[in-house]
């Protein structure tokens, strides 16, 4: 059998494709780093300014890293002040109001989401397809949208400036996306099972927590994760919906401190600062729940 000769032109065109290659690929990770810098450093910059004094942050010109390092500005953020003493914020009755309304959300949202995507994944009825899409359909309104006629609703029905209000509001707003994931992730549930705890005389409530429920970890641990984080941080329901403290989110109590003649930038840099806590520890910390539930679905066996 005669030796298949291998051209030349192969062997010079070969290192230039590899050469190619690592160029575009440098390149493209060059872009990714200054991407990364672009979004970190104003994060960055509040950090530090929240270790500043209020004159520090106004010099000109200006400087990176503190001069003189004070904790003064989370203490006045978080009204850790002697006794008698006006706090300065209200930051801490924001935090409080944010993890009550933002955690009773979540709950609320897994339980309904659950029972519903359920329902749209594995059962059968009229007009099932038509109602998913057009959940979906109403969750692409902008929140503007809907804030004049859920002011009227809620002054109507004497719900305006109520933890309550927001709970049900932010539960509403993110139930379609949650209900579209999980109603995919069930039907990727082999049926096999479903028609096997059928059989052994489960209903459809203990076929859900016994089958469907230990296999969803991952699904409802992406709609926890993904819904907090914009119950957290969403503000214009909350600054729309409320005007007192009892019932301020975080963000409005941070927004509340800009004022006409003086706005305490210091203060406001330390709450943006606890404000971004939470987010930040739960995209470190779950990350891989966040990326797996944004491409869920996304490919087909």
């Amino acid at each position: 059998m005669a030796a298949v000769a291998t051209s030349p032109t192969v062997h010079r065109l070969a290192p230039r494709r590899s050469a190619r290659g690592t160029i575009s690929g440098a390149l493209f990770y060059l872009a990714l780093i200054v991407l990364a810098i672009v979004d970190i450093f104003p994060l960055l910059w509040i950090a530090l300014s929240s270790l500043k004094t209020q004159l520090e942050i106004f010099r000109m010109p200006p400087s990176l890293l503190p001069e003189n390092l004070t904790l003064a500005n989370y203490a006045d953020a978080l009204a850790l002040l002697p006794p008698g003493q006006q706090p300065v914020s209200d930051i801490p009755s924001g935090l409080v109001n944010s993890i009550l309304i933002a955690s009773a959300s979540t709950v609320l949202l897994i339980i309904v989401s659950t029972l519903a995507g359920y329902a749209f994944g594995k059962l059968n009825f009229p007009g099932r397809k038509p109602m998913l899409m057009l959940m979906l359909t109403l969750r692409m309104l902008p929140g503007m949208v809907l804030v004049v006629p859920l002011f009227m609703l809620a002054t109507q029905m004497r719900l305006f400036d109520t933890r309550w209000l927001l709970i049900i509001v932010y539960t509403a707003f993110n139930l379609p996306f949650a209900i579209w994931l999980l109603s995919v992730f069930f039907q990727e549930i082999p049926q096999d099972l479903d028609d096997a705890a059928r059989v052994d005389g489960c209903t459809r409530l203990s076929v859900l927590y016994y089958v469907y429920l230990p296999l969803s970890k991952p699904a409802l641990a992406t709609v926890a994760i993904l819904g907090f984080m914009a119950m957290w941080n969403e503000f214009i329901f909350a600054v729309t919906l409320t005007s007192s403290v009892a019932a301020k989110t975080m963000p409005v109590a941070l927004a509340s401190m800009q004022a006409a003649f003086e706005t305490r930038w210091a203060v406001m840099t330390a709450g943006a600062v606890l404000q971004s806590l939470p987010a930040i520890l739960l995209v470190v910390f779950a990350q891989r729940y966040i990326v797996q539930g944004l491409t869920l679905g996304a490919v087909k066996s």
